[in-house]
């Protein structure tokens, strides 16, 4: 009889179907996708170096008009906390604030003193700021500066596809044609930039309004859906060869208590109820199909899904705590997430390494997708190579979300794992339209 031990190789079979169709770059990436899929899941270390912004964004409660305590984590604290991931196997290091490059010198000296630890996954972004009514030459000396980093994934934020409404959220005038200009710059030295949208109401340049009652959520579906459409034709035509969506991260949090990462804000462009944020979701799973062959896009299908169906039961606990863990600004202490600031987990990354062993994925309080994302991605990759059976004969997943998982696996490879340091790769088709 048939379970769920001597099932695996039923279940490694179809994963491995998953990573070798449609042909894969290269050796290397095969094993890291194996060792992903079949090994320890990768650690995530996320270090806030700072709350200093210059920016005016109304959906951060970090911007620089808000009345705040400002903190700059010391260097020493940072790079110890780089070591001990090099040391313990935390794979993935994101450098964030505020805005990272606000301190030009810091940021460069921490990517590489993280490129000389060997972090394999290191990343950080910027609004911008820096590529703003500048010539050629210091948009190039930036460019050869962080070329010579081992940075291999670097994003440049974007809230709409309107130019005008995005410099006026940011009170950041003339970055999208500096963006613009400079993207051709950075491909010229292998840095492939990606585009990140923080989803908020003003994504097509004219606020959408909150739905008012029965009968309009149409209304509010279709304008989401065309400001998606919208924005990634707008990144597309600036150059963007990667893009990634951040979900709202004020809405749906009341629980949360005492969050440590400061960007939640109240804002109307970025406070959406329970069933706006679900149809801001189906409206993403809708439109990303039909880009997915013409610009690189992290967000999975397989999430957009879960979230969009109103089911909890379709989603897999987060790892924050377990494998992925929140350094802030304002002390050098490491926490679960950037939300969960009420369970602080002290100074020692290799203490809470050890503590989390114990710890069980139970959490489903937020929607941060920096650990969303891999959350569910790897959660269904461990219960498939675990329990198979249940998995294709039992039918225990929804037969949907299943087959979304694998294509999006599929997707990633052919996206060569999204490595910002190599151009876009050339897939098939993957804009088949999504059936819910």
């Amino acid at each position: 009889m048939l379970n769920d031990n001597t099932g695996l190789k039923t279940a490694r079979y179809c994963l491995c179907g998953a990573v070798v169709l449609h042909g894969i770059a290269s050796l290397t990436m095969i094993i890291d996708a194996l060792k992903i899929l079949f090994g320890g899941i990768p650690g995530q270390l996320v270090i806030q170096i700072t709350n200093y912004c210059n920016g005016a964004c109304p959906q951060c409660g970090m911007r620089k008009t808000s009345d705040i305590a400002r903190h700059r984590l010391p260097v020493e604290i940072i790079k110890a906390a780089v070591a001990q991931c090099a040391e313990n196997g935390v794979e993935a290091v994101s450098f964030t604030g505020g805005e990272p490059f606000i301190d030009m010198r810091g940021i460069f000296d921490l990517l590489d003193y993280a490129g000389r630890a060997k972090i394999p996954y290191l990343r950080t972004g910027t609004n911008g700021y820096m590529l703003a009514g500048v010539d050629y030459e210091r948009i190039a000396e930036f460019a050869d500066r962080l070329a010579s980093t081992k940075v291999r994934n670097f994003w440049i934020s974007m809230d709409s596809a309107d130019a005008v409404t995005h410099e006026a959220m940011r009170g950041l005038p003339g970055v999208v044609e500096g963006i613009k200009r400079a993207l051709p710059v950075f491909h010229a030295r292998g840095i492939y930039p990606a585009v990140n949208l923080g989803i908020n109401r003003n994504i097509s340049g004219e606020a959408i309004d909150r739905i008012s009652g029965p009968g309009d959520d149409e209304r509010f579906f279709e304008a989401f859906k065309a400001g998606f459409h919208a924005f990634f034709t707008r990144v597309i035509d600036m150059g963007f060869t990667t893009a990634n969506v951040c979900y709202p991260m004020s809405s749906g949090n009341e629980a949360l208590g005492n969050p440590a990462y400061g960007a939640i804000s109240g804002d109307f462009a970025v406070s959406f109820t329970p069933e706006e944020l679900r149809l801001i979701f189906r409206a993403l799973l809708e439109i990303i199909p039909e880009f997915r062959n013409k610009i690189r896009i992290f967000t999975p299908l397989s999430v957009l899904y879960a979230m969009s169906q109103g089911n909890p039961a379709l989603l897999f606990p987060c790892l924050g705590g377990v494998r992925f863990f929140y350094m802030d600004s304002r002390d050098g202490h490491i926490y679960p997430c950037g939300f969960l600031g009420e369970l602080d987990l002290g100074d020692d990354l290799k203490t809470a390494l050890r503590k989390s062993r114990d710890v069980i994925p139970h959490c489903m309080k937020c929607h941060w997708e920096c650990f969303r994302d891999p959350s569910q991605l790897f959660g269904m990759a461990r219960y498939i190579i675990m329990h198979p059976i249940r998995t294709f004969f039992l039918k225990r997943i929804d037969p949907v979300l299943l087959k979304l998982w694998f294509g999006d696996i599929k997707y990633y490879l052919q996206c060569g794992l999204f490595d910002g340091r190599t151009q876009r790769f050339t897939w098939g088709n993957c804009a088949a339209p999504v059936k819910c």
